[in-house]
């Protein structure tokens, strides 16, 4: 049996699905990591056209998920907005990973971070949704992945720069 590998970014009803079907503390672990992984396709193409290059940076530890998050914000590839968000999220998964046991969304700190997040309630009329900050936390991850994997999509068909390419220099004039 050949089966094709499905790419993870790009499998959203495997995403949705898996994120809706497990325990609070799986599901903040599976949402941070797939927005993770966005960030870091979402930089990939907007980095010079050197894979070699930019997969070596940002698989090193400079790089881990607070480092996408800022460096995707100072370039101006994430919104204000966004940048909250993720940097939320962070939180909470921090909190959830390092938590041995019974951690949920209903820990005071938790409901702090989930009720400070934007973007649903930007987006959506979060009063039609069953109140709980599980639900809220879902609902902003989804937003934002479904943001992040449009900007991905911006971003491939942007043109990169390559450092080898010898029309650069014809670009760039000295005086």
């Amino acid at each position: 049996m050949n089966e094709t590998k499905v790419d993870p970014l790009t499998d959203w009803d495997g995403f949705f699905k898996e994120l809706q079907n497990e325990s609070p503390r799986a599901a903040v672990i599976i949402a941070s990591a797939f927005l993770d992984a966005q960030l870091r396709e979402i930089l990939l193409n907007s980095f010079v056209d050197d894979e070699k290059v930019s997969e070596e940076l940002l698989d090193s530890d400079l790089f881990a998920f607070s480092s996408r998050i800022k460096i995707a914000y100072c370039l101006g590839l994430i919104s204000e907005s966004i940048y909250h968000d993720l940097n939320i999220i962070r939180k909470i998964r921090n909190k959830f990973a390092h938590q041995m046991h019974g951690y949920t969304f209903d820990e005071p700190e938790i409901v702090r971070w989930c009720d400070s997040l934007k973007v649903a309630k930007m987006i959506t009329d979060v009063t039609s949704i069953p109140k709980s900050h599980g639900n809220h936390f879902v609902l902003c991850v989804t937003q934002l992945a479904t943001w992040l994997g449009l900007k991905i999509i911006e971003t491939e068909k942007s043109k990169k720069i390559s450092p080898k390419n010898p029309e650069l220099a014809q670009v760039v004039k000295y005086d």
